[in-house]
């Protein structure tokens, strides 16, 4: 009995510790300079691109944890990788910029862990290449 409950209390411990420490990985990315990562400019509409942007991140596969604007010019969107029995995860940010006539879209990407050798680690190139290929669809 004693022996059940220590496991019990061990999981509780250890699940609270894992949620807490996803929680802090997602407000680690959202709080990074919003210059962090690999940026490109599209000549496309905003609002358009928002929608792309939040499309790109879910056909990468990711799970869209939070969508939001920051101001007239600027908005977030973030997103996350599974965690799995080989990887902790990835997490995602990427962030628009509205520049009048042009939009900058800058893509940070890292591991949930650092020594987190399994995980794919960068969603970069797959998101930028996601949102050109919508780009290219919405103008044929």
């Amino acid at each position: 009995m004693t022996k059940n409950v220590f496991v019990f209390a061990l999981l509780l411990i250890l699940g609270a510790n894992t949620s807490f420490g996803q929680q802090n990985g997602i407000n680690k990315i959202r709080s990074a300079p919003l210059h962090s990562g690999e940026s490109r400019t599209y000549q496309a509409p905003y609002k358009s691109m928002v929608k792309f942007a939040r499309e790109a991140v879910t056909d990468a596969g990711l799970i869209l944890e939070s969508s939001e604007k920051i101001d007239d010019a600027t908005y977030m969107i973030i997103g996350k990788a599974k965690t799995s029995a080989w990887s902790w995860g990835e997490l995602v940010r990427v962030v628009l910029i509205d520049n009048t006539e042009k939009v900058t879209v800058r893509v940070f990407s890292k591991r949930r862990i650092k020594i987190n050798l399994t995980a794919k680690g960068n969603y970069t190139q797959t998101i930028l290449s996601n949102i050109e290929a919508k780009i290219d669809f919405e103008t044929e």
